[in-house]
């Protein structure tokens, strides 16, 4: 073939291979006869890339303040008298100042055992368990919203009858209790009496109360209802139905209770006390009146309203 033969077009000829080595050679010489002194330095500084660890260190360094914070907590430059967060680890008891748990025993310094609970770390100056500062904001958050709630519930439970009510009113309200598919127990009549007669002795003098328990016309099941003249708010109408509910004592899934209550508007309080006794004279009659009338007087003036 001429120029060579189908190998050597191929894959090359010895001589070929000479030829670049040759090259090469000549190439590392003119690099080395032309620049040496620039040639030499590579290597130093290739000898220098080596600190790498050296550099490493520096980083370490640098970051050992950042470490030592991390290991000892939030220590409370502010001295903040934190709240206990939590109940004490074992053989630890509570330091608001120095926010965490140091050890009872301060002569005691070995090493803690078991698992670093979540949140905190074991902090040599103070001998125990201090919290970091991600777990003191945390904390910190959840007990001023427990405390927010804690103060909602206490201004929930606050009076709802007489005159510590914000902006009290002489109402009068018409109510009645049912147990939802059968008789409502006797013994809530006498519960509720006794509610009903707080609530009008928180009132004052014009407070009054007229309550009965009587049967229904359809299925004749026993209920109670009644009529209140009270010194309470008309935005307080669920909390009053709650507070009723509450003074049955009912159990959980003894009874299924209903409560109606309704603010008067244009109803007339003698011909609705008479109404809560029309049931008068009947054998499962009951009737409770605070304060007390007379019955003969009382009963002749609302029925003949009612009738």
């Amino acid at each position: 073939m001429p120029g060579g033969t189908l190998e050597s077009e191929l894959f090359g000829s010895d001589d070929e291979d000479d030829e670049e080595d040759e090259d090469d050679e000549e190439y590392a010489q003119w690099q080395m006869s032309d620049d040496e002194d620039w040639y030499e330095p590579p290597s130093e500084e290739v000898a220098d890339d080596t600190p790498e660890l050296h550099t490493q260190d520096q980083d370490e360094d640098s970051q050992e303040p950042e470490v030592a914070v991390v290991v000892d907590g939030h220590t409370n430059a502010d001295q903040i008298d934190y709240t206990q967060p939590k109940t004490p680890f074992v053989g630890t008891i509570w330091n608001g100042l120095l926010n965490g748990f140091p050890r009872v025993n301060q002569n005691d310094t070995s090493a803690p055992r078991g698992q670093r609970p979540t949140g905190y770390v074991w902090s040599v100056a103070i001998n125990g368990w201090r919290r970091t500062l991600a777990q003191t904001l945390l904390d910190e958050q959840r007990i001023a919203e427990q405390h927010r709630n804690r103060t909602t519930r206490t201004t929930a439970g606050a009076a709802i009858f007489g005159a510590d009510v914000p902006n009290a009113t002489l109402l009068e309200i018409s109510w009645y209790v049912v147990a939802i598919g059968t008789h409502a127990p006797r013994g809530w009549f006498t519960l509720l009496s006794n509610a009903w007669k707080s609530a009008v002795e928180t009132s004052g003098d014009t407070a009054q109360v007229l309550m009965s328990y009587e049967r229904g016309e359809r299925k004749e099941n026993g209920h109670i209802q009644g009529i209140a003249r009270i010194l309470t708010h008309i935005s307080l109408k669920e909390r009053i139905r709650r507070w009723m509910r509450a003074s049955l004592m009912v159990g959980q899934g003894a009874y299924r209770v209903k409560i109606g209550l309704v603010f008067f508007t244009g109803q007339d309080w003698t011909h609705m006390g008479g109404y809560v006794q029309k049931g008068h004279g009947l054998p499962h009659y009951l009737f409770y009146c605070f304060p007390q009338l007379s019955d003969g007087a009382f009963l002749r003036r609302l029925c003949r309203h009612h009738l």
